[in-house]
């Protein structure tokens, strides 16, 4: 008798089932989204893109494009210290790839030398680097210019150490400050501490 029963509700259930899918299916069909497609335009400079298109579907795709965050990166870490240097972000970043240097060495010694730029020999030498103040003097070589500075020091670590091989941080900290070797590498563990911050 249960079994009677069973086949004999099978049928009329199994109907009502398929005609609420039928009208489920109808109705999805003839809706259209009241808003209307999405669109952005890429960010003005970067490389992120996101496009989506109007469809039954209305799937909202996205396509990222590897950019180059280096000048992110500094101007983030300039911009926290209040570096005067904030602004040169992305200049560094062009010179260190034009002397093939690391892009957060420059910064990194300016941080140990100058609190990046905020501690200088005199305010308008640019001098972050604590170039030529070795003499015991308190002053040291000037620039015209954040740009010059940067240029100057790329190319000098590019062409005093990397081209002559010397790229650990201590051999160079052992010429450019020398009395930091006796202090147990200060200099090198300075600028490495900070090189390292920049992520």
């Amino acid at each position: 008798m249960k079994k009677a029963l069973l086949v004999v509700l099978f049928l009329p259930f199994t109907l009502l089932f398929l005609l609420g899918n039928l009208t489920v299916l109808a109705w999805s069909r003839t809706w259209q989204p009241i808003a209307a497609p999405l669109s952005a335009s890429p960010i003005s400079d970067t490389n992120f893109q996101l496009t989506a298109s109007a469809g039954t579907a209305q799937v909202l795709g996205a396509k990222v494009i590897p950019g180059d965050a280096r000048g992110l990166l500094l101007h983030s870490f300039l911009e926290r210290h209040d570096s005067p240097m904030a602004p040169y972000a992305e200049y560094l970043v062009q010179q260190a790839d034009e002397y093939a240097i690391d892009f957060r060495l420059v910064v990194a010694i300016a941080m140990c030398e100058s609190n990046l730029g905020k501690r200088m020999p005199t305010r308008d030498s640019y001098n972050a680097w604590g170039i030529a103040v070795y003499t015991g003097k308190q002053t040291g070589a000037t620039f015209d210019n954040w740009e010059e500075a940067i240029n100057w020091v790329s190319r000098y670590i590019k062409q005093k150490y990397y081209d002559r091989g010397i790229i650990d941080l201590r051999d160079i900290g052992a010429i450019w400050a020398p009395p930091s070797v006796e202090k147990g590498y200060s200099w090198t563990n300075c600028v490495e501490s900070f090189r390292g911050t920049i992520l």
